[in-house]
């Protein structure tokens, strides 16, 4: 089922820029491919902690959870300090494609 933005009602909101927390599904630490995986989204979403725009606090979470082998992301606000979250997005869904390593040497 495919929703629009309007039906979605995701009410929530973060400060500009602030850094956000990033959270993986265990799945990640248990195969090696999810494991390279890992470490380009962090590469790509994570923020180095001392850089001049950005701020010292986390006020959202990227999380990224692996199912029927694709990785879904979802951005959520931290409403308060017991952990009580809400989904501000945006969400999408990763297929990753793997490429067969035989096509690169021959046999001979």
């Amino acid at each position: 089922m495919i929703y629009t933005m309007a039906e979605l009602k995701l009410t929530g909101n973060c400060l500009r820029g602030s850094r956000p927390l990033l959270s993986f599904d265990p799945v990640f630490l248990e195969k090696p491919h999810y494991t390279l995986l890992k470490e380009i989204l962090t590469q790509i979403f994570g923020v180095p902690k001392h850089h001049p725009k950005s701020q010292p606090f986390f006020d959202h979470v990227y999380t990224f959870t692996v199912l029927d082998n694709r990785i879904w992301f979802r951005n959520f606000q931290i409403l308060s300090e017991d952990g009580a979250l809400a989904e501000i997005g945006p969400r999408f869904v990763l297929n990753p494609v793997s490429k067969n390593n035989d096509i690169f040497y021959k046999s001979g």
